[in-house]
């Protein structure tokens, strides 16, 4: 089974000279990828030619050869196998940290076919690793670059008070309004 590993669409320099994707052959038997083809979000469809991943290896494709380009943003990549059947798609919303990589994080993904997917270190051409002492809960940067838990802060705190308040507020009145007792009581109302 060929799937994607790791891709760098963000690296520290140049993006034309610093993009790859990483291919892992998961299974028995060495595959030839002739006809097989990647795609970008963008629709990009480069095909493959001539190349061989052996079984329990990495073939690593740079965008110097094979010019596909990777978006920064918001990006997809598909690979299809020689009959055009989808064999595998990754994808992350948001910005790409400038110098890691995308990268599976448990074998070829969950028993409900969810990507395992987190921004780390890259490993090019390597199994992928987290690093020692690396929490990805708390320290790995999400799509959408935006912390687990994020800490209002002491003016967050008082507009998030506030506005409870206000909110309690208005609908208490409302209530108050509505039931006839309350009303004649409370707004003098008949």
């Amino acid at each position: 089974m060929i799937f994607i590993n790791e891709w760098l669409p963000n690296p520290t320099g140049n993006d034309a000279v610093g993009e790859w994707v990483e291919l892992f052959n998961g299974g028995k038997s060495a595959v030839l990828l002739n006809g097989w083809s990647l795609k970008n979000g963008s629709g990009k469809k480069v095909f493959l030619k001539n190349e061989r991943i052996d079984a329990g290896e990495h073939l690593v494709l740079k965008r110097t050869n094979t010019k596909l380009t990777l978006r920064n943003t918001d990006e997809t990549l598909f690979l299809y196998d020689g009959a055009g059947k989808l064999a595998d798609q990754s994808g992350f919303l948001g910005t790409a940290p400038e110098g890691k990589s995308f990268a599976r994080i448990a074998g070829v993904g969950s028993p409900n076919g969810a990507q395992n997917f987190l921004f780390a270190e890259p490993t090019q051409g390597q199994p992928n690793k987290i690093v020692n002492g690396q929490n990805f809960l708390t320290n790995n940067v999400y799509s959408f670059n935006q912390p687990l838990n994020s800490s209002l802060g002491y003016f967050g705190v008082i507009a998030l008070t506030i506005c409870s308040a206000l909110l309690l507020t208005f609908f208490i009145t409302i209530i108050l309004k509505r039931n006839d007792y309350t009303s004649k009581l409370f707004f003098n109302r008949d």
